[in-house]
């Protein structure tokens, strides 16, 4: 028997929060018919005693103080339950709570709910105690599972797998928690549909509830749960609800805020009235109020997404537990893996894009051919200076964040257009292929399709949260049923967008969450087979083409192994429901810390509100590779290769230049360069824009003989040996003194800000550390040549090539 007073205090404050749970859960704490407080029985004094409606025992309620495992007090609460022949067990601190079925207490331990079972509940499950559920394992899954349903529904190898490893862990663990980790396109809702069956059809849940994200994707599922799950009538809440097919139905499908409205779902369900809870794209549905409802639901989850969030992946949980233990809390909030139970980056089945591309059964998606276009301004805004401009007699300056937003440049979005028209992947039939742009805002949106059309009249629709009747529009994309072959959107169709013949994803704005760039490449990953007349032809690939650097940065730059930072909503809230929007540091690009500010679907930008960029611009460099399988790349096409190409063919016909590149005459070579190559009108070659695109300060010729393989193109680091060795030869310099000119020749090569105050004269350039370890200016004194030999290094052509590359940046 337990001895209460030692332990009245901290215990008594535990029953403040049962008591508060209880009643959350509806229970009539006043009503003794329902609820028995502090009764004894053989074995000592059982805390509370709940109730059916005829006041027969349903449940034992052991209360433990707050600093005690609850889960310890299992054979003590056994053995009240046991004496008032009680179903079930209910062990809690206030904080924590744990069920058990103590009629199923040979196949199933205790485990942890969140909220407390209603009265219903614990009727509810009692009664599926008297016909208790098969194993998962014992509903056998084949690829001719759902055959019968209908003949062309098959399941693949790693859809069966999926559904294996849930029923191994569900079956032999009894583990309640699980997490798919699969790439978009990999067929998730059917899925889902096969194995929602499996649960009902073993009787492991009577009642689904499937999450998705949006209303659109509600009617989508729809069409697959009609024909798997048709005799379990599945319906969506939003209408149901108002209808009364409700009552009638085994599986609801429903949207995370048709459930949150009013807090419906605490007044229309009990905390057990599901049996299965599942959260498509469940990175998404676990913050704020979205989390409150699903952990309302005590059933068994399963989360989907292509883009699991990994706030615990490579962080020493046991070191920051000990260091800032709120710090983790909100890490383990907001990490996928931990809420489905998972360890950190370790889902429960995991199938990604290469996968797919790879499978012996498939391949089951294609990759992406990459075309990474940049026009000059966008070049620039990707730099860490920015691109500067004057408007309005004020010189600005705008990262890529910023163009569409604080600055609109039409002619950049009328190259664009032209550029994506151009390069974009054609249907079979020769027209341009469906495709999806993806603009910064509303305004933006409608500027493309408006540019797209003047070109080609008809070619291109705006499907934006803010069109009337959009989910009508995008539907009608999808199927084919309309006349346009281009959809102009900005976040509406980047998630959940099944269009399986799209053959182009276009970025013309950026993306700073790799999470919402993986989700966007998805759209456009699905294989389809056109069919034209009597022949078929397979989507091998689709096209990404990239006009604000994204690709390049995800895909090659960006650190995955680097913790996330945790995002800090703006005002204090803490009522998110993952919708608010982060402040965008400083960085164009950084990393692991970057929040989109958000695309602004809904938000109308008049042309008149910001500054109109009326100067040109044009393409500095295109790219294309094609994403194999194992992720290599290939056929590279650059602003470089088309300079090289492009003098190949000069060359060819022009005897002048060819004899000059034969006998090495660099003034020759120059001279023909800049009357008849140079600032022609398609690419505006430049010898500016050629030491950016190369990223060496080299002469014309340097780059007309690497071109036309007359010799290799030098090295920056062995331009500025070259300049300093011949520098320091034509004034005889000591050892010392070349150093001095080595570090100055070196820093200025590769910084804007020192080339500035070399030129100018000033002296403070000579303060960086790389001058101290010298001696500092104290032997910059005794450089006693050193007026003549640093101007000798302002009229090299080091200095002058990356004089002229600056300047062009700036531009």
């Amino acid at each position: 028997m337990k001895n209460k007073n030692s332990t009245h205090q901290p215990e008594a404050f535990s029953r403040i929060l049962i008591d508060r749970a209880l009643t959350d859960s509806n229970w009539d704490l006043l009503n003794p018919q329902q609820v028995q407080f502090e009764h004894h029985t053989p074995t000592g004094r059982a805390d509370y005693l709940l109730k059916d409606n005829i006041g027969r025992v349903l449940c034992v309620l052991e209360a433990k103080r707050e600093d005690l495992d609850p889960y310890d007090a299992k054979e003590q609460a056994r053995g009240y339950a046991e004496n008032r022949n009680a179903p079930f067990v209910i062990l809690s601190n206030g904080r924590e709570h744990w069920f058990w079925n103590l009629q199923r207490a040979e196949h199933q331990d205790a485990y942890r709910i969140e909220r407390l079972p209603s009265q219903k509940d614990l009727e509810r499950v009692r009664l599926k105690n008297l016909q208790p559920p098969r194993e998962l394992r014992s509903e056998v899954v084949t690829p001719d599972y759902l055959y019968r349903l209908r003949p062309d529904l098959k399941l693949r190898g790693y859809q069966i797998n999926a559904m294996e490893a849930i029923a191994d862990l569900y079956d032999k663990e009894g583990r309640r928690k699980f997490l798919l980790e699969m790439a978009t396109g990999t067929g998730k809702t059917l899925l889902c549909a096969a194995l929602i069956r499996r649960f009902l059809a073993t009787r492991n849940a009577e009642r689904v509830l499937f999450i998705v994200d949006r209303i659109e994707l509600a009617k989508q599922t729809m069409e697959d749960f009609n024909i798997v799950l048709g005799e379990y009538k599945p319906v969506i809440y939003k209408t149901a609800r108002r209808t009364g097919e409700l009552l009638g139905s085994s599986v609801v499908v429903a949207t995370i805020q048709s459930l949150m409205t009013d807090r419906r779902y605490r007044q229309e369900f009990t905390p057990f009235y599901f049996d299965l809870v599942i959260n498509d794209e469940a990175h998404r549905s676990i913050y704020g109020d979205a989390r409150e409802v699903v952990q309302f639901f005590q059933a068994t989850r399963i989360g989907l997404t292509a883009t699991p969030k990994a706030y615990l992946k490579n962080v020493d949980i046991q070191q920051l537990a000990q260091e800032n233990p709120k710090t983790l809390e909100a890490r383990q909030l907001r990490d996928t893996y931990h809420y489905f139970g998972c360890e950190p980056g370790e889902p429960t089945f995991r199938y990604d894009i290469i996968d797919a591309a790879k499978d012996p059964e498939g391949p089951f998606l294609c990759t992406p051919k990459i075309v990474d276009v940049r026009t000059d301004i966008t070049t620039k805004s990707l730099e860490e200076a920015g691109w500067t401009v004057t408007v309005d007699e004020k010189e600005e300056n705008y990262k890529i964040q910023d163009l569409e937003r604080k600055i609109f440049t039409l002619h950049r979005n009328r190259v664009m257009c032209e550029v994506f028209l151009r390069e974009s992947q054609k249907a079979p039939d020769g027209n341009v292929g469906k495709s999806i742009i993806f603009a910064v805002n509303q305004s933006h949106a409608t500027t493309l399709t408006k540019i797209l059309n003047v070109i080609k009249p008809g070619i291109a629709l705006t499907i934006t949260s803010r069109i009337s009747d959009s989910s009508s529009l995008a539907k009608e994309f999808r199927d084919g049923k309309r006349s346009e072959r281009i959809a102009v959107s900005v976040d509406m169709l980047s998630t959940g967008y099944n269009c399986r013949d799209l053959l182009n994803v276009v970025l013309m704005r950026p993306v700073f969450s790799p999470t919402e760039y993986i989700q966007i490449k998805g759209r456009g990953t699905r294989r389809y087979t056109f069919v034209i007349g009597n022949t078929e032809y397979e989507k091998r690939w689709f096209f990404l083409l990239d006009f604000c650097g994204v690709a390049e940065y995800f895909e090659e730059k960006y650190d995955y192994s680097i913790p996330l930072v945790v995002p800090r909503p703006r005002g204090g809230s803490s009522g998110s429901s993952g919708g608010v929007r982060y402040p965008l540091p400083e960085a164009t690009y950084g990393q692991g810390n970057i929040n989109d500010p958000g695309p602004d679907d809904g938000q109308q930008y008049s042309h008149r509100s910001i500054p109109i960029w009326e100067g040109t611009d044009l393409v500095v460099s295109q790219e294309v590779r094609i994403v194999g399988p194992n992720g290599e790349k290939v056929d590279v096409m650059t602003f470089r290769g088309s300079f090289e190409r492009d003098l190949k063919e000069f060359a060819t016909s022009d005897d002048e230049l060819s004899q000059a590149v034969e006998i090495e005459d660099d003034d020759v070579i120059e001279t023909v360069m800049q009357e008849r190559f140079y600032h022609k009108p398609e690419m505006f070659y430049s010898p500016d824009k050629l030491v950016v695109a190369y990223g060496v300060p080299a002469p014309t010729p340097a780059f007309v003989y690497n071109a036309l393989g007359k010799k290799p193109l030098p090295s920056k680091e062995q331009i500025v040996s070259d300049t300093v060795e011949s520098i320091a030869a034509r004034f005889n310099l000591r050892y010392s003194e070349q150093k001095w000119l080595n570090a100055t020749a070196e820093l200025v090569a590769d910084d804007r800000g020192a080339l500035d105050k070399l030129m100018s004269g000033d002296f403070s350039i000579f303060s960086g550390s790389q001058f101290t370890r010298l001696g500092g200016v104290q032997a910059l004194a005794k450089f006693n040549e050193r007026d003549a030999v640093f101007e000798a290094l302002r009229q090299s052509s080091l200095i002058k090539q990356s004089r002229l590359a600056s300047a062009s940046r700036a531009r």
